[in-house]
């Protein structure tokens, strides 16, 4: 019987089948080199990609504590010698002068105002460009702010014939909820940079509260007759060391940081800042922010005030004054003079941990950055070490002024932190507080 077309095509042949198989595991075998090949080379350029990723990082974060670093040493170093300056200024304010000593006293004194503004305008940038500015929530009269403001600045307004004027709507709360430094300091420059671009006419503060999809908001214009600002220039003035046109800043001064500042604040807070301006007529600034009036936020029982001592010392008081440069621990002793209170030097904190040895001191005015023993260190000795002055209240008075600085000051123990340059009356009161016995005891040191 003769098979069918059918039957010759499909009968079994071993070799053909054999062929066909290794042919195809041969195929495999190559696709399969291939795709382990490119996975290969896929793992291996994302190693370098994460290796280089980590280059980057590390090099942006050494960057990045290279300009810690930096502001670190460069207000220790700016705060040093203005220290100096603004405690001569008070200390001459003091003595009898004649109008002309005045005069110049007064220049001196405005000065120094506006370096240690441009100082601390800079140590704020990088706060918050390193994510570690914080607020507080407080209640803020907002009338008394507003009143302040127009008695800071009218001898400005006058000198330039200029108008101040301050309105506030009936229907903004008297005090409302907000942080009162960063609110202060936002106004500050809103007001301050009105009255240095206006030539003529009236600077306005008009303050209401509105209501918007995101709930009330506080809403502060200040609006000038000034020189205007250019379209392009509208966003370019928020950005950090920016103003507008160069012959506009030849004329006015400044350093371009307070807008910039001041928007970023107002943001963090919930808020913004906007401007619609006409070039040779004038500028608006608004500030708005979220708006809670101080009635409308729960009771928080208050803290109880610290209860004196049973029996407070007796005065004089008697200081020991740490600090490695002579003009400081000279000026300190000149604040502390006039109150009959008598006082111990040292230039090291090696000098001071050894004084504290021998007699008791009231309290101790402690210095940061020192050769040989710095003041942490000489800190944690004498609280570290049973004697005379365990338990004595320990002031930082230091020109290290950065958060972390205080960080490190609340490790050892000392929570009082005076920066330089001195504020007089903050240093006085201090120092009578905690030499009055009015401060909580130290924990017992083993």
């Amino acid at each position: 019987m003769i098979s069918s077309t059918a039957d010759l095509l499909f009968a079994p042949r071993p070799g053909l089948w054999a062929l066909v198989l290794t042919a195809g595991t041969v195929a495999y075998s190559l696709y399969l080199t291939v795709t382990v090949r490119k996975l290969h080379r896929t793992l291996a350029d994302l190693r370098d990609a994460r290796s280089e990723a980590d280059r980057l990082r590390q090099a942006a974060e050494a960057a990045n504590a290279a300009k810690s670093n930096f502001l670190t040493l460069i207000t220790h170093e700016i705060r040093t010698p203005m220290n100096a300056v603004v405690s001569a200024v008070n200390l001459l304010r003091r003595t009898r002068l004649d109008d002309d000593q005045k005069s110049h006293l007064l220049l001196l004194g405005e000065a120094s105002d506006v370096l240690l503004r441009l100082l601390n305008d800079v140590l704020d940038l990088s706060k918050i460009e390193a994510g570690k500015m914080t607020f507080e929530s407080a209640p803020v009269d907002i009338s008394a702010m507003m009143a302040n403001l127009q008695i800071l600045f009218w001898p400005q307004a006058q000198q330039k014939s200029l108008s101040l004027r301050t309105h506030i709507d009936p229907e903004v709360a008297t005090d409302i909820v907000s942080d009162p430094l960063r609110l202060r300091q936002i106004l500050f420059n809103l007001v301050s940079n009105a009255i240095k671009f206006a030539d003529r006419g009236a600077v306005r503060i008009r303050v209401r509260a509105i209501s918007e999809g995101r709930g009330p908001r506080l809403q502060v214009m200040v609006e000038d007759e000034g020189v205007g600002i250019p379209t392009d220039d509208l966003e370019r003035i928020f950005e950090s060391f920016e103003q507008g046109e160069a012959d506009t800043t030849r004329r006015h001064g400044g350093s371009g940081m307070g807008l910039a500042i001041s928007r970023r604040l107002a943001r963090l807070m919930g808020g913004d800042i906007t401007v619609r301006s006409i070039e040779g007529t004038g500028s608006c600034f608004t500030l708005t922010l979220p708006y809670v009036p101080a009635g409308d936020m729960p009771a928080v029982a208050a803290a109880p005030a610290p209860q004196p001592a049973e029996k407070a010392k007796a005065p004089p008081v008697h200081v020991l004054i740490v600090d490695d440069h002579e003009v400081n621990r000279r000026i300190v002793s000149l604040f502390i003079e006039p109150l009959g209170w008598g006082w111990t030097m040292a230039e090291t904190g090696a000098e001071a941990v050894d004084l504290c040895h021998t007699r008791p001191f009231d309290v101790i005015l402690m210095d940061m950055q020192m050769p040989v023993m710095d003041g942490l260190t000489a800190t944690r000795a004498i609280r570290t070490e049973r004697g005379p002055n365990q338990r004595t209240p320990i002031i930082a008075l230091t020109a290290n002024a950065m958060d972390h600085h205080r960080k490190a000051w609340s490790d050892v123990g000392v929570e009082d932190f005076l920066p330089k340059p001195i504020d007089p009356e903050n240093l006085i009161t201090t120092l009578a507080y905690k030499a009055s016995g009015c401060t909580a005891a130290i924990s017992e040191v083993a």
